[in-house]
């Protein structure tokens, strides 16, 4: 055989036989998943923010194949992220077609609210901008989240339909040029997210529930909000929803035993957005805790990755 740089449609097949081999066929088009570890998108002050992206691989692609892409934002308590933590679970979304890009945000320990819902803003510019090298289709970004990360993901989007000034900062060091892109999404995915800052028994395990020292008081600025009624609205995604808003789908997705985040929050929420008009649908996914498994199934992901093709622009 000549040695050469072959292209794959002229290099022959082998296709001697051999007794007692067994050929598999192959179409191309089975999905693997290239992981790009680290990816910068901000810098606020010398703090670097990055993204963990996972951009489907088949044989057959071209230069030109593009793919949904979700955002997801990881959940911490609004606390520092073990940011790597999700890449294999999330792997199972990209193996069915989708770029995911895993947000890192600023920590409570070193900004508060709205920080994160601007980070979470900048991280969807930032893969418009970039969508071309990723293969992300720059029409049809997602914003999903689990926990912190639920209430983080929904709050942006509705930063972004409410127009909110303050829930937006494109004066960070944003990489490569997405300060001028927009943030929009086609829909959000809630998982077990953390949504109302305004339920006495919201969060069960919390045993300084409400107070400065809390996850939630943490993040709104290490503040007692059991005396702060309109910080503990800020942080409630339902204070913000009303028929006018421009709200795009939702798909939430809560255990009935989440020791952690109280499905209420999330029943809620779903009730709420149903009142003002918006597409919600609501996954209860009996006995199951705050995350594990039980979200991560073959069906769970279809449910999910259902929800983002059929809101996919056409």
């Amino acid at each position: 055989m000549d040695i050469k740089p072959w292209e794959y449609a002229d290099f022959p097949a082998f296709n001697e036989p051999v007794p007692g081999a067994t050929r598999v066929p192959t179409t191309g088009d089975e999905i693997g998943v290239t992981y790009h570890p680290d990816v910068p998108y901000a810098t606020a002050g010398t703090t670097p923010l990055h993204l963990q992206i996972l951009v489907p691989q088949t044989r057959n692609q071209t230069d030109a194949t593009t793919y949904p892409c979700m955002v997801h934002v990881q959940g911490s308590a609004w606390m520092k992220q073990d940011r790597t933590a999700l890449v294999p679970t999330l792997s199972r979304i990209a193996e069915r077609g989708f770029v995911v890009a895993i947000v890192e945000y600023r920590h409570s320990g070193i900004a508060s609210f709205p920080a994160q819902i601007q980070d979470a803003r900048n991280a969807v510019r930032f893969m418009r901008a970039n969508a071309a090298q990723y293969h992300a289709d720059a029409d049809n970004l997602f914003l999903s989240g689990c926990s912190s990360g639920g209430q983080v993901a929904l709050l942006a989007a509705v930063a972004h339909a409410a127009d909110r000034t303050d829930m937006d900062d494109t004066s960070l060091s944003l990489a490569p040029n997405a300060a001028d892109v927009s943030d929009a999404t086609r829909g959000v995915i809630d998982y077990f997210g953390a949504v109302n800052g305004q339920m006495d028994d919201g969060f069960p395990s919390t045993v300084d529930h409400h107070l400065a020292t809390s996850p939630e008081g943490m993040m709104m600025g290490h503040v007692d909000l059991r005396d702060r009624p309109d910080l503990r609205a800020a942080m409630t995604v339902e204070s913000y929803l009303t028929p006018e808003l421009a709200l795009p789908p939702v798909l939430i997705l809560h255990g009935t035993k989440d020791r952690l985040v109280n499905a209420r929050q999330s029943a809620s929420l779903y009730r709420r957005l149903r009142d003002v008009g918006k597409s919600a649908e609501l996954y209860l996914l009996e006995g199951a805790d705050h995350g594990g498994a039980e979200f991560w199934t073959d069906g769970m992901c279809r449910v999910a990755t259902d929800f983002m093709r059929s809101n996919c622009a056409r």
